[in-house]
């Protein structure tokens, strides 16, 4: 049987990010040799918008040709993105040597066994019960190609804020007699047993935005069409990263504990997007953004793009007050030892939270 590597939502972009995602191309493009992969499918946002589409199709073509001239082939259908920015007919693109499957509102390509009914990104697919799909052939696997959401599989809320996906019905998959729903959209992955297909989401193999959808290990799937079931493995890509988001209290003369940034240090990874959030109440707003600044430029070598953001409040010369005075002192004289991470933790927690709390009543006193 055939040996499938399924990704979707890459979103290649020109711009500071275009080294990054072609990078993880590549990486796409050596498991697809690495495993003797039989197809390689796309399905959809491969690009992040019409223009990135424009710019970038001619160049990943001539990076995908040397696979597909090995004999893995190359299926792709548009999602949301691809149309992103302009109105364009994308059945009217050649984009060999991929199988660019454009056509609305689907095309059923037979190869090697395996039938890939292939479904372009559409606002709506409520029409799909009068489409005249061909019956499945007798021993073949049938692979869909959607780009969309599904109910079942990601309740939602759409993960995105430019271009909502239309909703593809659980009663699809069992219609057609589909063995594997190949989907794209949701940059989490996620799968699930609808009737007689597996349907998956690969998530995106990319770091896409400084978003908590974003976090976690990037993968794509490898399906092996043997048995029923398919057979289905998570394969890691080493050259995405992961999104990393961290949280460090910030004192009241806006220092940062050395400790939680050497350990946040040890974690980071090259291609990493990190953000880190600053909390606390401090004297001076200043002296806040300049602390943000350093930590950025510290933390900035070491990943791919660095985020250091302020969740502050200033309450001037909170340390000088009486009250929050007493306050430090005698949390400076229950400080535990640097070296127990889990106290030092609950330590400068309570610490933020009390002066949170005294800047409140200080405020209502004033």
């Amino acid at each position: 049987m055939a040996k499938i590597i399924h990704t979707a939502d890459l979103h290649l972009a020109t711009g500071d990010d275009k080294d990054y995602g072609l990078s993880v191309l590549d990486e796409i493009i050596g498991l697809c040799r690495a495993e003797a992969a039989d197809f390689l499918v796309i399905s959809g946002d491969l690009f992040d918008s019409f223009a990135d589409f424009e710019a970038l199709r001619r160049e990943v073509c001539a990076r995908l040709e040397p696979l597909a001239a090995a004999g893995c082939e190359v299926i792709y259908i548009p999602g949301n993105h691809e149309s992103l920015g302009g109105q364009p007919d994308l059945s009217r693109y050649d984009l060999k040597p991929l199988r660019f499957q454009a056509e609305a509102p689907f095309s059923l390509v037979e190869l090697k066994g395996v039938e890939f009914l292939c479904v372009p990104h559409a606002a709506a697919y409520d029409g799909y019960r009068d489409w005249a799909v061909p019956a499945k052939k007798a021993g073949n696997v049938r692979v869909a190609l959607v780009h969309a959401l599904n109910s079942t599989v990601f309740t939602g809320p759409d993960p995105e804020d430019q271009s909502r996906a239309g909703v593809i019905d659980d009663n699809f998959f069992a219609r057609f007699a589909v063995d594997y729903a190949a989907l794209g959209h949701v940059h989490a992955g996620r799968q699930q047993l609808l009737g007689g297909a597996l349907a998956c989401y690969p998530g995106s193999p990319r770091v896409w935005r400084a978003h908590k959808r974003e976090a976690g290990q990037k993968t794509v799937r490898l399906v092996d069409t043997a048995g029923s079931p398919v057979n289905i493995r998570r394969l890691e890509l080493k050259s995405a990263g992961q999104y990393r988001e961290y949280a460090l209290p910030l004192g009241p003369d806006a220092s940062v504990p050395e400790k939680p940034v050497s350990r946040l240090i040890l974690e980071l990874e090259k291609p990493d997007l990190v953000t880190v959030r600053l909390n606390g109440v401090v004297d001076d707003e200043k002296a806040a953004r300049a602390a943000a600044d350093e930590l950025r430029s510290r933390l900035s070598p070491m990943a791919r793009r660095v985020l250091v953001e302020l969740d502050t409040r200033v309450a001037a010369d909170i340390s000088a007050n009486s009250l929050a005075r007493a306050f430090l002192e005698g949390m400076d004289a229950v400080r535990p030892a640097e070296s127990d991470e889990a106290a030092m933790s609950k330590w400068l927690l309570a610490r933020q939270y009390g002066l949170e709390e005294l800047a409140g009543r200080i405020g209502e006193a004033g």
